[in-house]
């Protein structure tokens, strides 16, 4: 039985091969499918050798190097020809720079006065709001102000829309809400209120509600509008209002009693009073809860719950309302003692560790009936307040006590109200116990609950009860979600007081976007960068988190030291948090660097490089600005005055404003061949919220192309930053060379668009075309990743297109100040260009031809980036892979391949990131660019497949080449259902396993993390998610497409292979049949080759039939029933073992929700548990699936909720790409969900949207329903029907025979 090579296989070594015996292997996966399935493709080698090989024939000499470099040529022409990198260089070598060094002190002075004007516009409003509360009470003594305008009875034609609130509003009135008991002679200062309320609003940008919460109940708010219009409105347990009054630390042990005496009803109201407390504190107060029946339950989250409180922080509340909801009644008695015992302990645990000052208040809130054990009730409340008397006393008696008994259908004993009341008020006294500390008790108070009581106004109000310091002081919150709009915001809040009685609260909210676009969109220089934290040292703004404008939840709490992980920031964190104004250098070696560094380095030669920091405390609020520069001892260049080209026309790219004569549609963007067009995004402005949240008008663009096109300099700056003039006339150099293109190119027919884009947000695009107007082309993985190859060409994608180009991949290129200087810290541009995806695998055809020796099956070339994922493969442009292409890992492609290169250490690194957005650590590879020479088998016995892999010249990809001989085996660890790793609790740099993600183990409490996470870097930028710019639907039937490619003209393969907007029509709509007469059509009509398959874009999409849908259960080559009987033994075997851990290891993570348990099957769809027919689906990647084999996993999907989605996604979630989705590169990624290229489509999987480089895609894609998330804003578009896209879920390497 000797296994033989066919006639024609290539030789893939330039060296005779060595003679071995074959082994009999078998490529299968193995699926494990209990509560979640798993598959890995796995080596299993039977260790018995039959017959030595025969004489080999017909091998070919191969050099991999050459080929290589006959690549590299290819991509150097696309580079210098088509996209123009060579002309615009040596034109930006041309210009005069001016140099400058930082001053890092200087100009966070600087940035911290333009934000402190900010914040003192409101703080003013605020103060000027509470003078006329105050005032009015003093009016209403004599002359009572007691009217009221209900927010729900206001007519709809008094409401309009507006975009800054995002609902109907009336900007002329104040309207108010009342709680439950409000006395008909209450306070309402809202009628005097009108005027100033109207006034502050037109002189302050950015404000969104103003409002008056009153002590006795009535929120008045302006702008008038609906909301909350079922029952009443509580607004005095909303957490603004209680930090206003009572703004000292609170430290609160909630208890709730669940034992054998209590009934469902009862313990249905203790946790509902325990979630209303939870949800009235915010993160300067510390929180706890307990379950006490015969024993003491803590939350079980975090394992730091059962020792200490914990800030209550967005993550926290979830965590401790997941394990109130969770409570369950007991068969056993409460033991009452044993609570307090523990909520003693924890709150002298957190003492000890805090050294809290003075005016904490320290609280016990206890829900119970009060029932003890009839036959020791008396001893057991003796045993209870003895507890409290002696932990109390340890803490001087300054613990507080409040109890809230629980009726028992309308009926409890006066015993255990009784009981319940001395616990409050530590009545120990009255059962013999001897008050042994000096201090006299802090007294509470107790209050019974029944199921009609309002638990806002009863329970959401126990701050009542600690004492009042009348500290009459502006507070601002950290961000948060808008309960009246959408959005995030920040709220200014400080109470108003007649003497010594409160009034209430006067609050103004402000949108997130709009204090921090300073921060967000900082572009003093290439080498230096921004954040903002609270004087906690908790992160608002840093460069590696989403901008505000797109999140649709508050950041996770996250440390400042988490973000910048470097040696040497801790004691720089101690300084900016105990100095109001300095700075700091520090060396940091570069094999501890972090991306963002990395990306700002001038000169990358040295083992080290330092990094300044500069901070200074925001006056009057509690939040600190740092300016942090890379290397600042070397100076940084600036574009001096330019001149735009004359033969260049400025073409704004607001096409629609303009009314463009020549214009057409580029596939579904609006467009013109006439020019490239220019777009402007929010960093090029001085104001960037203005500009986002304001409609453009034709004035304004043409005030725009006036001043850009200025060579005078005399039209006045219309608020855009000084150097974005500059930028747009130095990238205006380029459009003649791209019209030259345009028309003379060969490779018109497969080139999407080209584009240049500079640091501050200019993007100049040609076919000229309508942008959203919150694309930011910074923020795309083809610009960051060109940034961090400096001078390479850099590969990007593939990614569905996000203006209906299909899938595209991405080549982009740095464009530095000098030639000479071709670090990533002088990169003043990046030039891109869109191809088609089977552009690239035509170009190895055609320059290769061995890689069409036999169509992809034995003999298979591909091209892979140095993230390891493939840019060309046979599999991405099979016919029958109905799999989305985007970002397939070379570990689910080529795992054979991927096994034997791990075991070059110096070429690969398997390596970790945290990503904060969705607490996870991410693994992903990275591939030495620097490599010279080639690849080639190393594990002996793996030579029924060999590989040869070398690096393309010049650019961040690699070549290579596998030459299947026999059937053969591998094994790379891959999820079928979620990202999770294999073992969290390790990673071997040389075991195979698809991009994955771990866990991120934050300690809650204290914020910190593991020893061994806490040394990995946090994961690159977030990318933006993406949306296309409607345009009016009749314009679609009228205009026609810019570039025809006439695809029924083209009547053979090679004539409309890769071509734009074409499609090889080659099977039939059962998804088996191939046709008699294949035909090129549009992608619409065959996307994948497939006739009627679906598209991505919906409104393309065609019917599959049934049989499409199901799995094809492919016959694999039989085996001998002894030696396959050995191998299923084998395979049984260790596979087992491989499932036994891998479940044992999910179970101990259950703990960690959201990136566990519930959550973690959440990424397969954005969809409410809404299934396409083809979720399970197999994908044949024909030729290698007959020789790799597959068992076909059966995947159990459970429906989970949209919370539960959006959670695992981390913040990104309701970026959804905002109607448009694709799976995204970075859902294997560090980033977990973002998209890509200047005009892509990302997916977001349930959230987003999300590196060191870093994307990296997910193994599984979504499925996009007609479901969308649009955005928040109502000038960024939510999505038409016909521009929604729609991408299969698939699950990678199951392309599956059995």
């Amino acid at each position: 039985m000797a296994s033989q090579r066919r006639a024609g296989s290539v030789l893939l070594s330039r060296v005779s091969p060595r003679v071995s015996p074959p082994v009999w292997s078998i490529h299968a996966a193995f699926c494990w499918n209990n509560e979640q399935a798993f598959c890995w493709t796995g080596l299993v080698v039977v260790l018995c050798t039959l017959m030595c090989c025969a004489p080999c024939n017909a091998e070919t000499e191969f050099s991999i190097l050459e080929e290589a470099q006959v690549l590299a040529n290819q991509m150097k022409r696309l580079s210098t020809e088509e996209l123009g990198v060579f002309t615009m260089q040596r034109i930006f070598n041309s210009f005069v720079y001016t140099e400058r060094n930082s001053n890092g002190e200087t100009e966070v002075q600087l940035l911290e006065k333009k934000i402190r004007e900010k914040f003192n516009r409101y703080l003013d409003v605020v103060n000027r709001n509470k003078q006329v509360v105050e005032a009015s009470y003093t009016a209403h003594l004599t002359s009572p102000l007691t009217a009221t305008q209900d927010c729900c009875t206001i007519p709809p034609s008094m409401l309009d829309f507006d975009g800054n609130f995002n609902t109907n509003v009336s900007k002329t009135i104040s309207c108010d809400r009342l709680s439950t008991t409000v006395n008909s002679r209450a306070f309402n200062p809202g009628r005097d209120l009108n005027s100033v309320l109207a006034d502050n609003l037109k002189s302050n940008p950015g404000i969104k509600w103003q409002y008056f919460s009153s002590e006795e109940g009535i929120f008045t708010v302006f702008p008038a509008h609906k909301f909350r219009c079922k029952g009443t409105y509580e607004h005095r347990s909303r957490p603004v209002y209680v930090s206003a009054v009572r703004p000292q630390p609170k430290h609160i042990v909630v208890i709730v009693d669940h034992g054998a005496s209590a009934t469902e009803t009862q313990i249905q109201i203790a946790k509902d009073a325990a979630q209303v407390i939870l949800n009235s504190i915010d993160e300067h107060d510390k929180i706890s809860m307990l379950a006490v029946a015969d024993a003491v339950r803590t939350c079980s989250l975090d394992q730091c719950y059962k020792a200490f409180l914990s800030p209550a922080t967005s993550e926290t509340k979830r965590k401790m309302s997941s394990f109130i909801s969770n409570i369950k009644s007991s068969d056993s008695p409460t033991q009452h003692a044993l609570g307090f015992q523990k909520a003693f302990q924890l709150l002298q645990g957190t003492h000890n560790v805090t050294r809290q000052k003075s005016n904490t208040d320290m609280v016990i809130i206890y829900l119970s009936s009060g029932i003890t054990s009839r036959d020791s009730s008396e001893d057991d409340k003796k045993a209870t307040l003895r507890v409290i008397n002696e932990e109390n006393g340890y803490l001087n008696n300054t613990v507080m006590i409040l109890t809230y008994a629980l009726m028992n259908e309308g009926v409890t004993g006066l015993k255990e109200l009784a009981f319940l009341r001395d616990l409050a008020e530590q009545n120990s006294a009255k059962y013999g116990v001897r008050n042994r500390a000096s201090l006299p008790v802090v007294k509470g108070s107790m209050m019974v609950l029944n199921q009609l009581s309002n638990l806002e106004t009863t329970v959401g109000r126990f701050y009542i009860n600690l004492p009042n310091r009348m500290i009459d002081v502006a507070i601002f919150s950290l961000p948060y979600n808008d309960e009246m709009g959408e959005g995030l915001i920040m709220t200014v809040v400080r109470p108003c007081y007649f003497g010594n009685l409160l009034l209430g609260i006067v609050g103004v909210d402000v949108n997130l976007a709009y204090i921090l676009e300073d921060v967000t969109y900082y572009q003093d220089s290439l080498a230096s960068y921004t954040f903002l934290i609270d004087n906690k040292g908790y992160t608002l703004m840093h460069p590696s988190l989403s901008r505000p404008y797109l999140l649709s939840e508050p950041p996770l709490h996250t440390d400042i030291t988490h973000y910048e992980n470097i040696p040497g920031f801790e004691l720089v964190r101690q300084n900016i948090l105990s100095l109001s104004l300095g700075s700091q250098v520090i060396a940091v070696p570069v094999n501890s660097s972090l991306s963002w560094h990395m990306n700002r380095l001038r000169d990358a030669s040295q083992e080290a490089y330092n990094v300044s920091y500069a901070w200074k405390l925001i006056q009057d609020t509690s939040f600190i600005l740092c300016i942090a520069y890379v290397q600042p001892e070397i100076p940084v260049k600036h574009l001096k005055n330019l001149n735009t080209v004359p033969s260049s026309k400025l073409l704004y790219h607001r096409l629609d404003l303009l009314g463009q004569p020549s214009a057409c549609l580029h596939f579904k963007h609006l467009a013109t061949v006439e020019s490239p067009t220019v777009m402007l995004s929010a960093g090029s402005f001085s104001s960037p919220y203005e500009h986002l949240s304001q409609p453009e008008t034709k004035r304004m663009v043409e005030h725009y192309t006036a001043y850009l096109s200025d060579n005078t300099r005399l039209i006045a700056n219309p608020g855009l930053k000084s150097s974005v003039r500059n930028e747009v006339m130095a990238t205006s150099h380029v459009t003649d060379e791209w019209m030259t293109q345009m028309e003379m190119s060969g490779l018109n027919s497969y080139i999407v668009r080209r584009y240049i884009a500079t640091p501050n947000g200019v993007l100049r695009i040609y076919p000229g075309s309508l942008m959203d107007k919150a694309f930011d082309p910074t923020r795309r993985q083809w610009y960051l990743h060109a940034v961090a190859n400096p001078g390479l060409i850099t590969f990007t994608g593939p990614y569905l297109d996000v203006g209906g180009a299909g899938y595209v991949v991405t080549i982009s290129h740095t464009i530095h100040a000098s030639s000479s200087q071709m670090a990533s810290g002088y990169a003043v541009a990046v030039m891109g260009i869109d191809f088609t995806l089977r552009y690239f695998y035509k170009v190895l055809l055609d320059l290769l031809p061995v890689c069409n020796q036999d169509r992809g099956n034995k003999i298979r070339c591909f091209i892979m980036e140095d993230r390891g994922y493939l840019v060309a493969h046979p599999t991405l442009i099979d016919p029958k892979g109905h799999a989305p292409v985007e970002q397939q890992h070379i570990t689910h492609k080529e795992p054979l391949v991927a096994n034997d290169i791990l075991n070059h250490p110096n070429f690969v690194k398997k390596n970790l990131c945290n990503s904060f957005s969705d607490r996870t650590v991410q693994r992903f590879y990275k591939f030495n660019t620097s490599i010279i020479g080639d690849l080639t088998n190393l594990v002996h016995g793996s030579h029924c497949s060999k590989y040869r892999l070398t690096r393309i010249p010049g650019t961040n990809a690699f070549a290579g080449i596998v030459n299947e001989t026999c059937d053969s085996l591998a094994f790379c660890a891959c999820s079928m259902v979620d990202r999770l790793c294999l073992n969290c609790h390790r990673m071997e740099q040389n075991e195979c396993e698809c991009p994955c993600e771990c866990p991120l183990e934050v300690n809650e409490c204290t914020g910190s993390l593991t020893n061994a996470e806490n040394r990995n870097p946090s994961c690159e930028v977030h990318q933006d998610p993406l949306s296309l710019t409607l345009i009016d639907p009749s314009l679609q039937d009228t205009l026609p497409q810019c570039i025809n490619t006439r695809c029924n003209q083209r009547f053979t393969s090679g004539d409309c292979f890769g071509v734009l907007d074409c499609e090889w029509c080659v099977v039939d709509s059962d998804g088996k049949t191939h046709l008699h007469k294949p035909y090129c059509a549009l992608q619409k009509e065959c996307f994948g080759g497939i006739v009627g398959a679906r598209s991505p874009y919906v409104d393309d999409m065609g019917i599959l039939s049934d049989e499409v849908i199901t799995l094809n259960m492919i016959k694999s080559a039989p085996v001998g029933p002894v030696a396959g009987g050995i191998m299923g033994c084998i395979m049984v075997l260790v596979l087992a073992v491989y499932a036994y851990r891998h479940q044992i290891h999910r179970r101990s993570h259950q703990h960690m929700s959201p990136l566990a348990a519930q959550e973690m099957s959440v990424r397969m769809s954005n969809l409410d548990n809404e299934r396409d027919e083809r979720d399970e689906d197999s994908h044949e990647d024909r030729g290698i699936m007959s020789n790799t084999r597959f068992i076909a996993a059966v995947i159990e999907r459970r429906s989970h909720s949209p919370e539960r989605r959006r959670r695992y996604w981390g913040r990104s979630g309701t970026e959804s790409d905002h109607g448009y989705s694709t799976m995204s590169p970075q859902e294997d990624s560090e980033n977990p969900p973002c998209n890509n290229d200047p005009l892509s489509a990302g997916v977001d999987v349930g959230n987003h949207d999300e590196d060191l480089d870093l994307d990296t895609p997910p193994q599984t894609a979504a499925l996009l329903s007609h479901k969308f998330h649009p955005y928040r804003h109502p000038h960024h578009y939510s999505l038409h029907p016909s521009h929604h896209l729609q991408a299969a879920v698939t699950v990678h390497t199951v392309d599956a025979e059995c």
